[in-house]
């Protein structure tokens, strides 16, 4: 019976690290000045049914103003939350506080446009974080 416990102890926290791992979506820019989409992802099950086939961005006056299409690679319902993060050009998040998290419900095999407007005129780069 005691060397259950271990078993059982292991199974419990592999369980919870799971539960709280993250999808990111790190877009940056290739040397044409096109935006490239990079899916990683801590959620494997997640990470493999979510996708971005489409992105684009633009400066609405000084701020970086972000579109995402969201893709449920699936064919049942996704209950989850999305998040943009900003940076400056030296790295640095902006603003990380500022920025909450998104409930979305997507149906099977569908696309939904998600939304973004960075902080401050200082973002240059931004990354779409995904979790359950």
């Amino acid at each position: 019976m005691t060397i259950y416990r271990p078993l059982m102890a292991l199974l419990v926290a592999l369980l919870l690290a799971a539960c709280s791992a993250s999808n990111k979506a790190q877009i940056e820019v290739d040397e044409d000045g096109q935006p490239v989409t990079d899916v990683y992802s801590n959620n494997s099950l997640l990470g493999s049914r979510i996708s971005i086939p489409d992105l684009k961005q633009k400066r609405v006056g000084d701020l970086l103003y972000v579109q995402a299409t969201l893709e449920n690679d699936w064919k049942f319902e996704l209950d989850f939350q999305y998040k943009f993060k900003w940076f400056d050009a030296d790295g640095f998040e902006l603003a990380p506080e500022s920025q909450p998290w998104q409930q979305v419900v997507m149906a099977g095999r569908s696309q939904n446009n998600v939304k973004g407007i960075a902080p401050n005129p200082s973002a240059v780069r931004f990354e779409i974080w995904v979790r359950e």
